[in-house]
């Protein structure tokens, strides 16, 4: 079998029990999730949807160590649920939030439907192995014409096209990372938008690792060429009612 960091939930479980007892590996795990949520999150758009209402119902689905978390705590919203494959929550106040461990590949998120204003996830998607079971449960557990926002690495990054031209892989899809799901446009459009209409994307983070385009990066604008990050802001749409209308 080829090395990969990716790793079963079962897997994750017991590393994050492992680094639990090992003060220098925990450190270096905390460092490591907020550089990693320093790419992924971008508060800016999820506090655009929030807006003012403190009391609104937010879900946020794999928080890490909870940087984001914090963030919402911070901004003084009351409400704020959190589900994570296992309890690494960190810099937050946890007295103040409702927490559930959850396989999002397998289980159902343990809420009623129609639970949630928000659902939020940062960097999640790419990692799980059933991403259509965590979509439709997102869907299920949003209140009507509740928002989903989620981020993922850019497939339509100009160095992804021209790797995958060249090699025939992606560049953050390789055995080396935690990377599974990808998802390109199409795949995206007949999928996520049967269940949701899009209300906004956004490509952030631009960005070049290759030797002097590295100084580049600075200037380069944050579209679908150079953006490593895209941020889709969702509306749930009325499934069922839909289903009724085309059958009829």
């Amino acid at each position: 079998m080829p090395k990969t960091s990716y790793l079963t939930v079962e897997e994750m479980r017991k590393k994050l029990q492992f680094w639990k007892k090992n003060p220098d590996a925990w450190a270096k795990r905390l460092h490591h999730g907020g550089s990693r949520y320093d790419g992924s999150t971008h508060p800016e758009t999820a506090f655009q949807y929030l807006g003012e209402n403190k009391s609104a119902a937010i879900l946020e689905c794999g928080a890490g160590p909870g940087t984001f978390t914090k963030i919402l705590q911070d901004r003084g919203f009351k409400n704020i649920h959190v589900l994570d494959f296992s309890p690494g929550l960190y810099f937050t106040d946890n007295s103040k939030l409702t927490f559930h461990q959850i396989d999002f590949n397998t289980e159902r998120m343990p809420y009623p439907d129609g639970h949630f204003d928000f659902l939020i996830s940062w960097g999640m998607v790419e990692h799980l192995e059933s991403p259509f079971h965590f979509m439709r449960e997102a869907h299920r557990v949003l209140k009507p014409e509740g928002v989903f926002i989620f981020s993922m690495p850019n497939v339509g990054h100009i160095v992804s096209r021209l790797m995958f031209l060249k090699r025939g892989f992606f560049p953050r899809w390789h055995e080396g990372d935690s990377h599974i799901f990808l998802l390109p446009g199409g795949v995206f459009e007949k999928t996520f938008l049967r269940y949701f209409d899009l209300l906004e994307a956004k490509y952030t983070k631009p960005r070049i690792d290759y030797r002097f385009l590295k100084k580049l990066s600075k200037i380069l604008p944050e579209n679908e060429i150079f953006g490593n990050w895209v941020v889709r802001v969702l509306k749930k749409k009325d499934f069922k009612s839909e289903i009724l209308e085309y059958e009829t």
